[in-house]
């Protein structure tokens, strides 16, 4: 009996690691995957309406993605503000924003393909 628990607990603890060292989409080094972020005016002004884009490179499969903006001002008490992106084609993606305060924002990109899941840090400086 004492043997059939060990023989689980190393079978469990095997499926385990395999699970934790998948590296999402078959083929995919999340390593090579780059973001650039770039906001439209490139000066962003608070009270005003900014895109903000987000520019995939490195992808092996370049479609189906899912591009999550997780917005946090300085403020470390607020809410951050998480807004899916629409994709414009070409790996870019991008969503519109109002900064209601000058300031400076901590952007996380969220990049979800398939069991993959990647985060890049992003600041934008918002003046008034």
């Amino acid at each position: 009996m004492k043997r059939i628990g060990i023989v689980v607990s190393l079978t469990l603890c095997f499926l385990l690691a395999m699970t934790a060292c998948s590296s999402g989409e078959q083929g995919q080094d999340p390593a090579s995957v780059k973001v650039e972020m770039t906001t439209e005016p490139a000066a962003p002004v608070a009270a005003s309406e900014v895109d903000l884009i987000a520019k995939l490179t490195g992808l092996v499969k370049a479609d189906g993605a899912k591009v999550q903006f997780d917005i946090r001002s300085e403020n470390k008490n607020a809410l951050p503000d998480v807004v899916t992106a629409e994709s414009q084609g070409n790996g870019a993606y991008s969503v519109k924003k109002t900064f209601d305060k000058p300031g400076v924002y901590t952007i996380y990109i969220h990049v979800y393909q398939g069991d993959l899941h990647i985060t890049k840090k992003k600041e934008v400086t918002v003046t008034s």
